[in-house]
């Protein structure tokens, strides 16, 4: 009963899980079939995807199709243009190496055409310069030609001068002058430069003093002239209407006056061998005695000052042009014997070949003189560095730039003074001879400019430097011209006529083409 019971409940139990599962299965079954119906759905779903994937990949794979022929027809095309484009490329190549030879030919051309220009260039600057040396070869042979006519018509001109035969000498002068300065020669050569001057008529005497002119000098301020004389006599002259007129400053033989100086206030001093300074102002005159001054024979103005240094063999003086008043004395320990200037101070020479460059009566220097000999004349140019010694003997010499001394002979006997005027050097002698040298060529010998009979003892130049006055131991003041212009021009107002053709195939030559001098600027 109790094994029926168990059986039963085990059958029961059965059956409730029979139950139980049937249950679960229908329940299952529901489920699985909303799920199957889900999935069924989604697989629709998917498959309607898969069919809109589908035709868009079958569009896809048309147009990658599409893509594909495109690109093949783009390769092929691509390979084709390559292909056009090595062609090409090839063919630029052959144009590029073409066109290179043809530059190259071109360069070759241009190269041969530049050197082709160049040779004949060189030829060309060859013939030009072989012209021109013929040129200048035949000008310089003309010039030289031309140059010794000019002095060989200046000898003539001396020459027939001389005899009397003025109108002809003039005539060859000029005609001198003009080929000379035409071609650039030198018209200080002396075979020019003295027919020049004879014929111009370039020397005007004047017998003036009674005794022996001892200094000439000329006033910057008006151009008068002034004149001493061993004699006592102190003249002072101007020029009016071509005529000198004189003034007779004091005229008194207790004196021997030994030089002059012309002050740009227009007062004049005259120095006295026997120790009287004489002042001139106007027409009113006055007299200094100089003590313990023992034959004071120049006078040296200190440039920048108005300061007048009285020079005398044992002492010196220092005279204040603003007062008249002698401001200072100083004895020196030296025989002084001549004087001159450098770089515008006073130059003292001693009897001892020394010399004395006074600054002040304070300051004065002691050298000794570059030459031998005794020292009798001095002169330094304007830029100081040309000096001139002129010696006892008549020989000079030249310190040139260099520190180099020339020595100079021309002169006879003693120099009594020199000047310097730009490149040429005036010297005067007892030998009567105003000589000119030129600085620039030492070689050249002196011209003659004037010769008396009389001792030249002293010259200066005139303001405008075209004319020199000279003083000479007979008493005479002589102007001499020098300026070559006023040379010329007086040579042109004595020239009357021209050549006949005669006289030029006579006196100048038939070779050479004959020309009118006659108002010939």
């Amino acid at each position: 009963m109790k094994k029926q019971y168990i059986i039963i409940g085990y059958l029961g139990v059965l059956l409730l899980s029979m139950v139980a599962v049937g249950l679960y299965m229908r329940n299952s079954n529901k489920e699985h079939i909303n799920e199957l119906e889900t999935q069924l759905n989604m697989l629709r779903e998917q498959e309607k995807k898969s069919a809109v994937d589908r035709r868009v990949s079958k569009q896809m794979e048309e147009i990658a199709h599409g893509q594909q022929i495109y690109s093949e027809e783009r390769r092929k095309e691509a390979i084709r243009q390559s292909k056009i484009a090595q062609e090409m490329t090839l063919r630029s190549e052959a144009e590029r190496k073409k066109a290179i030879e043809a530059q190259n030919i071109a360069e070759e051309a241009a190269q041969m055409a530049m050197e082709k220009s160049r040779e004949a260039t060189l030829q060309r600057e060859e013939a030009y310069r072989q012209r021109k040396q013929a040129e200048h070869a035949k000008l310089v042979a003309d010039t030289l030609s031309y140059i010794t006519l000019g002095r060989t018509l200046g000898s003539q001109s001396y020459a027939i001068y001389q005899t009397g035969d003025t109108e002809m000498g003039n005539m060859l002068a000029y005609a001198s002058y003009l080929y000379t300065k035409e071609y650039e020669g030198d018209l200080f050569i002396p075979a020019v430069f003295q027919a020049l001057t004879l014929s111009a008529g370039t020397s005007r005497n004047y017998a003036i003093h009674n005794g022996s002119i001892s200094s000439v000098d000329i006033s910057t301020k008006d151009n008068h002239i002034l004149t001493v004389s061993t004699y006592g006599e102190m003249l002072r002259h101007t020029i009016q209407n071509g005529k000198l007129q004189t003034k007779i400053l004091i005229n008194d033989r207790n004196y021997c006056f030994r030089d002059v100086f012309a002050d740009n206030d227009g007062k004049d001093y005259a120095i006295s061998h026997t120790g009287h300074l004489v002042i001139a102002d106007g027409s009113h005159t006055r007299t200094i005695y100089l003590e313990n001054i023992v034959r004071p024979f120049s006078l040296r103005h200190i440039n920048n000052s108005q300061h007048l240094l009285i020079i005398g063999e044992n002492a010196i003086a220092l005279l204040d042009m603003t007062t008249d008043k002698i401001i200072g004395t100083r004895r020196t320990n030296f025989h002084a014997t001549c004087t001159g200037r450098y770089n515008g101070k006073p130059m003292i020479f001693d009897n001892n070949g020394h010399m004395h460059l006074v600054s002040s009566l304070d300051d004065m220097t002691n050298e000794k003189v570059p030459a031998s000999g005794q020292v009798t004349a001095f002169a330094c140019n304007k830029e100081g560095d040309f000096t001139a010694y002129g010696m006892a003997d008549g020989t000079i010499w030249l310190k040139d730039r260099n520190n180099k001394m020339h020595k100079l002979v021309g002169h006879l006997s003693q120099v009594t003074k020199m000047k310097f005027n730009g490149e040429r050097l005036y010297t005067s002698s007892y030998d009567g001879n105003l000589l000119s040298w030129t600085t620039s060529d030492m070689q050249v010998k002196p011209i003659t400019l004037f010769h008396s009979n009389s001792w030249l003892t002293d010259f200066t130049l005139s303001a405008d430097r075209d004319y020199i006055w000279m003083g000479e131991y007979n008493g005479t003041l002589t102007e001499h011209l020098i300026s070559l212009p006023k040379i010329a021009q007086r040579l042109r107002q004595n020239v009357k006529r021209n050549f006949t053709q005669e006289e030029w195939n006579y006196y100048v030559g038939k070779e050479i083409p004959y020309r009118k001098f006659k108002d010939v600027e």
